[in-house]
């Protein structure tokens, strides 16, 4: 009886080491599918992210170019807004723009006349 109870525990271990090498290939393919699928749910996250982030990049362009055109005419509005002051209070530069504008000059005035390009 002894050698039953030797061969049964031989067994009983056998069949133990096959079911605990089979629990931790399974173990193991759990973990990586947890991984796999966290990596498809982080990529789903991105996907469904990017086309609001390039939305997001024209947007801020748009507002940049915006921008730069609120400076300009500012910029713009400012001088005419200064020019129009000084031809209200100043009477010498009244008479330099008048004459700049209707092109005349004084007796003996030397003008000298240099063309601006368009693109400034």
């Amino acid at each position: 009886m002894a050698k039953i109870s030797t061969t049964r525990v031989r067994s009983r271990r056998h069949a133990d080491s096959r079911m605990f090498v089979r629990t931790q290939s399974l173990r193991k393919l759990n973990v990586v599918s947890f991984y796999v699928l966290l990596i498809f749910a982080c990529l789903g996250v991105i996907a469904t992210c990017l086309p609001e982030f390039r939305s997001l990049q024209s947007s801020e362009a748009e507002l940049a170019d915006v921008i730069e055109d609120e400076i300009a005419i500012n910029s713009r509005v400012d001088q005419q807004l200064r020019e129009y002051r000084a031809l209200e209070q100043d009477p010498y530069f009244l008479e330099v723009y008048g004459r700049d504008r209707l092109d005349l000059y004084k007796e003996g005035e030397r003008v000298f006349r240099f063309s601006r390009e368009q693109n400034l």
